[in-house]
């Protein structure tokens, strides 16, 4: 299967291909953490964060169990502040959705890649969700200044 919108409407979908994608979620939901922490500007630090329980309707369909999904809290020398949540795998027209949450400003990262493809993260800002635009290290930086 390649997309969201096939594992939501196939009839042959079943328990093992549901894990197998919230296996690949987790994984490259910590890749992402990981180039996180990489591109850090200076006076930046990653710890990882309370986690948050993933039980999404086709998990639930399917009967796989919830599963606990890491969350990143980043914190600079003087107070700043940011947190990134993995919020949801079977988001129609993605291959997940991780949000990234500072000083009142909203950013919804998708990954735009097919299913167990290489990830191609892309955000937007809540407010402005027509501006996309890839996550890079130079986004990361921009948006924590």
């Amino acid at each position: 299967m390649g997309t969201v919108l096939e594992d939501v409407i196939s009839e042959t979908i079943d328990a093992e291909h549901i894990q197998c994608r919230v296996n690949d979620w987790k994984e490259r939901v910590n890749k992402f953490f990981t180039l996180v922490n990489e591109w850090l500007p200076e006076g930046w630090e990653a710890k990882q964060g309370p986690p948050v329980v993933m039980h999404e309707e086709l998990m639930r369909k399917h009967d796989v169990g919830a599963t606990q999904m890491p969350t990143l809290e980043l914190n600079d020398r003087v107070g700043h502040f940011a947190k990134i949540i993995p919020r949801g795998l079977w988001i129609v027209g993605t291959n997940g959705r991780i949000d990234l949450k500072r000083q009142g400003h909203h950013y919804l990262i998708f990954d735009m890649a097919e299913s167990f493809n290489v990830p191609d993260w892309q955000a937007v800002h809540a407010e402005q969700r027509q501006i996309r635009e890839a996550v890079s290290e130079d986004w990361l930086k921009r948006i924590l200044q």
